[in-house]
């Protein structure tokens, strides 16, 4: 009779162990499974945190573009020609990338702390020249091609010193331009160059 007692007893406390275990393995699988959502839900977090910061680079990159001006400076510069600056650039930083003011310029003849905007033009007069527009330049802004001086033409788009003296030559031993389309003649001078300046020059012979 004790034997069946006891066997009553050991079988009881092995099914009970085998209760506990079990539950158990179901807390441990519950608790596996919730941090494979956590984890999972940190991986999304983290992809969104992705496009959210590609997005805001697209869109600074966006923002730089329109952040640039273009300016041309020429006249008394070591080399004229069209720059890219920031937007909140000064006439300085212009002439430091022209190479600064030739032996023969006039620095103090411009504001260089005033900001510039976009297709600007930056003339450097020459020493006794005054600042403003060159003296050939009329009230209506136009250049008269048959009256310019070197300096005055070098303020056209896409003419530099070169060009400007081969204007001048032009015009002494061919006589005044009747229009504006004759500089097309001119060497060097062809329908792209004569495009850029065309809305800024007039003959009047």
């Amino acid at each position: 009779m004790n034997k069946y007692i006891w066997l009553f007893l050991l079988l009881e406390m092995f099914f009970l162990t085998g209760c506990e275990q079990e539950n158990e393995w179901r807390s441990a699988d519950q608790n596996g499974d919730e941090q494979i959502e956590t984890q999972a839900g940190a991986v999304s977090e983290d992809s969104d945190s992705i496009k959210e910061a590609g997005a805001a680079s697209v869109q600074h990159s966006e923002e730089k573009s329109f952040s640039e001006i273009y300016v041309y400076v020429c006249g008394h510069v070591v080399s004229p020609g069209v720059y890219r600056l920031e937007a909140d650039a000064r006439i300085c930083d212009a002439l430091k990338l022209a190479g600064g003011v030739s032996d023969d310029g006039n620095p103090e003849a411009l504001n260089q702390a005033e900001q510039m905007s976009d297709g600007q033009t930056i003339y450097v007069p020459g020493i006794g020249e005054e600042a403003a527009q060159p003296e050939t330049a009329a009230q209506d802004g136009l250049i008269d091609i048959n009256t310019a001086d070197r300096e005055s033409l070098m303020t056209l788009p896409g003419i530099g010193e070169s060009k400007a003296e081969v204007i001048i030559r032009y015009r002494e031993e061919h006589g005044l331009f009747q229009t504006i389309e004759e500089l097309m003649e001119i060497p060097g001078i062809k329908e792209g160059v004569f495009n850029k300046m065309k809305e800024y020059i007039k003959c009047k012979s």
